[in-house]
């Protein structure tokens, strides 16, 4: 090797070592360094809607959006309203024939969708999408004329041209990534049976025309994620089925079914724009799809009962339970599948639930029994949240419980005949509710999945819980003595099984080790006792205020004993 070289690959290795010098210092430097703010701004929170939106009228300017956009859009609707009202005022006034009109209103259609795109390829966005989006209306309202008003063609001749408009508008608002070609294809696609001013002449083709719109709508869901274009097309159904259904007052068996039938399809449509983009591309559920996953319950159910109330009047609650028992297994399934988020299943598993609430009414007709059942199925939930993990499932049945719990025992019940005690649907509900109380105390208390909050919750459910009891207890026996006809205070045997009731609770709360319920049963001792000396001693012959205070001082007396012991044996309270 010459020198030259070695001198070479000596100056080499000399840089080598003096850039890892200089690396290992600048590593110790930005070790001990704060962020800068690029990278804090970088790492932080996404920014709101509403700082999306002050960005893009930033960028866009204000003036361009109003002018450009909204007076574009604007501008469309005006012009659907147009071509209706020109539809309709031709029919009164016999200026054009039927087909005349309708071969116009299409070729109207036709051009603005050539014109829209022919635009578009000159970059100007917003106005060609307002002209496509037009042009779809107008097809789909002179479709819809020529059909249902006129009975120029055929249901399926304009079944066939619905099903071509439908798949142009979603064609283009993909190919362009529209949303406005999307919004107004689809308003002017709803709005055209109020359009024409007929919703009622042919109800099968009215029925059959949504459905080729929400499925235009499902469609485009499986590309694009367009919350607001769901919830326009559902609101757009709801509108103009209700539409359609006035003006029958008895619908037949038939008639009965064919709406079910498509109001089943509606749902199922509707229950798939709620999750289909977002399982496709793993994207979280958010507010919009809940709301319609809400809404496409409320009315499928509402619209279903009113549809079946003429002839299956007795099966909505078990309808009801069907519709629970889908919500609640799909969300099972989605969530042990782990294609779903929190949010979804939890709002699956609630309304599944709440259709559980609303079929119990509706099913036992009897209003004795819908009580009674509504606190089982708040037991249910609070146990059934407790094994499942699920806090959002035992707040709701705790939540049902208290509700139940205070209709129930705010109310003096009433009874045209006097009442065995306890075998009657009064204390059977009074008791479960009761139970109830005490079972959430229990179960919050000895549980570990329970948070903090929830633990808090337990001793108040204890003393709600007791003093329905209190309450019962006394309800109870002043109905025996009534019933039975004793010749007995109703005072005196009052104070003694509310004494009866703090024994019990003292006796548990030593064996079991609970120092809370000692402190309920030592304030229940302290009510009774004052009730004792204040109230019931003046109004009690002698042999009963002797008989009282003996068994009221006996019974202070050994649980006195008992604390002592416990104390001197070094256990402590």
């Amino acid at each position: 090797m010459s020198k030259e070289m070695q001198e070479k690959i000596d100056a080499l290795e000399k840089e080598v070592n003096q850039l890892r010098s200089r690396v290992s210092e600048l590593e110790v430097r930005i070790k001990g360094a704060p962020l800068s703010q690029e990278v804090i701004k970088s790492q932080g929170p996404k920014s709101s809607w509403v700082e999306d939106t002050k960005e893009k009228l930033t960028k866009e300017g204000l003036e361009s959006v109003i002018g450009g956009k909204l007076l574009n859009r604007l501008g469309i609707i005006i012009l659907l309203f147009g071509v209706a009202y020109f539809l309709k005022y031709s029919f009164d006034n016999q200026w054009i024939g039927e087909v005349g009109r309708v071969v116009t209103g299409l070729a109207a259609g036709v051009l603005l969708l050539v014109a829209g795109d022919l635009i578009m390829r000159r970059n100007y966005r917003y106005f060609s999408q307002g002209l496509t989006g037009g042009g779809i209306g107008v097809i789909y309202l002179s479709t819809f004329a020529a059909a249902n008003f006129y009975s120029l063609i055929s249901a399926g001749t304009a079944f066939i041209l619905l099903v071509m408009a439908a798949v142009a508008g979603g064609l283009l608002a993909v190919r362009q990534n529209a949303f406005g070609v999307a919004v107004l294809s689809t308003l002017g696609g709803f709005l055209s049976p109020f359009l024409i001013g007929s919703t009622e002449s042919n109800i099968l083709f009215l029925l059959c025309y949504i459905s080729v719109l929400n499925l235009a709508v499902l469609g485009l869901a499986y590309y694009r994620n367009w919350p607001s274009l769901n919830l326009l097309a559902f609101f757009g159904t709801a509108l103009a089925y209700m539409g359609g259904q006035q003006s029958i007052w008895q619908p037949s068996i038939g008639a009965v079914w064919l709406n079910q039938a498509f109001l089943t399809l509606y749902f199922l449509i509707f229950a798939n724009l709620t999750f289909l983009y977002n399982i496709k591309h793993g994207k979280p559920t958010k507010t919009p799809d809940i709301v319609l996953l809400v809404l496409n319950a409320a009315f499928f159910f509402t619209a279903s009962a009113n549809n079946l109330d003429s002839y299956y009047n007795e099966w909505l609650g078990f309808f009801a339970i069907l519709l629970a028992v889908a919500y609640l297994g799909f969300g099972i399934v989605l969530n042990k599948r782990k294609i779903t988020d929190k949010l979804l299943y939890l709002a699956l598993l609630g309304t599944g639930l709440a259709f559980v609430t609303i079929a119990i009414p509706l099913q036992l007709e009897d209003e004795r029994i819908v009580t009674t059942a509504w606190l089982v199925e708040a037991i249910v939930l609070v146990y059934a949240g407790l094994k499942g993990q699920n806090p959002w499932i035992r707040k709701g049945g705790l939540a049902l419980l208290s509700l139940v719990s205070f209709s129930l025992h705010m109310d003096q019940p009433y009874f045209l005949e006097q009442q065995l005690p306890l075998l009657n649907h009064y204390s059977l509900a009074s008791c479960v509710s009761i139970i109830g109380f005490f079972f959430v105390a229990h179960m919050f208390y000895h549980h570990r999945q329970t948070t903090s909050r929830e633990r808090i919750l337990v001793w108040p459910s204890a003393v709600i819980g007791t003093f329905l009891a209190m309450k019962q207890i006394s309800w109870e026996v002043t109905t025996a003595i009534s019933y039975f006809k004793l010749d007995y205070s109703e005072a005196f045997a009052i104070s003694l099984f509310w004494a009866v009731l703090a024994l019990f609770l003292m006796v548990l709360g030593m064996t079991r080790d609970i120092k809370g319920i000692r402190f309920i049963a030592l304030a229940l001792f302290c009510i009774t006792t004052v009730k004792v000396m204040i109230l019931d001693l003046s109004g009690l012959s002698m042999a009963f205020r002797v008989l009282l205070l003996i068994i009221i001082g006996v019974i202070l007396v050994g649980v006195s004993f008992v604390y002592q012991r416990k104390e001197s044996k070094g256990g402590g309270v």
